[in-house]
């Protein structure tokens, strides 16, 4: 039984899916096992898991319906404690997170709970297109108001490239199954008084045709969205209100 799981979400990500998973299990180095959530993938991405998983063990848990990115990281966390591993590493399927900085998220203090990347520390690289103004833009102003109102000094809160230390975590706590996850995960880090440490990674954007769903494709109903499910999530772990931002 290994420490570490990597846990990686995917859905409807053929296009990246060989050279990710292939490029992970060359760069985890037989240190770590290795976990896909396939949530309701319909492009394929099925088919691709079941082949590589004939070279290539890894466990797959796949998910007949679309559930939302927030709910693939609430399963990871759920298989990691079941499993009882000591550390979950979170990174995305689309390329946009470097398999060779696994090591780096390794190799750092155990007793951090909480080790973050982030695309915006100074030594951070940028490579592919631009990154999209709207996601930077949203991405500062939340990231601004978590570190004002918790006091954090975060520089990237929506970076899925992540170490997690396992007894940091609870069981069936989490509850925000789309992409606002991230601002339930800070407020419950929060909660808990966990450590964080930020580590730089690459800023990598391939394409910027990504769709958020349900309108969320809108800047200002995005902001909205994120800003609402953070509220939910304060009052949820702080039984009070968020006062005026």
């Amino acid at each position: 039984m290994k420490d570490y799981l990597i846990a990686i979400p995917v859905y409807n990500e053929n296009e990246f899916l060989f050279e990710v998973a292939r490029n992970v299990i060359r760069c985890s180095g037989g240190y770590a096992d290795l976990l896909f959530v396939n949530d309701g993938s319909t492009d394929g991405s099925t088919q691709t898991l079941e082949l590589l998983n004939k070279e290539h063990f890894f466990v797959t848990i796949h998910k007949e319906k679309n559930e939302g990115y927030g709910s693939s990281l609430i399963t990871s966390f759920a298989y990691a404690m079941e499993k009882n591993y000591k550390f979950l590493i979170t990174m995305d399927c689309d390329a946009q997170h470097q398999p060779e900085d696994l090591s780096r998220f390794i190799e750092e203090d155990y007793h951090i709970d909480v080790v973050s990347g982030s695309r915006y520390l100074p030594y951070s690289k940028t490579a592919g297109i631009l990154a999209p103004q709207d996601r930077v833009e949203i991405n500062r102003k939340i990231t601004e108001k978590l570190n004002r109102y918790y006091r954090y000094s975060l520089t990237d809160a929506f970076c899925g490239f992540k170490r997690i230390r396992i007894q940091s975590l609870e069981r069936e706590i989490f509850s925000v199954k789309g992409y606002a996850f991230p601002l339930e995960f800070w407020a419950f880090t929060k909660f808990k008084s966990l450590s964080i440490k930020e580590i730089g990674v690459d800023k990598i954007y391939i394409t910027d045709d990504r769709s958020f769903g349900m309108d969320l494709d809108y800047k200002r109903k995005r902001y909205k969205y994120y800003m609402k499910t953070w509220r939910y999530a304060h009052f949820k772990y702080f039984k009070k209100q968020l006062s005026p931002l």
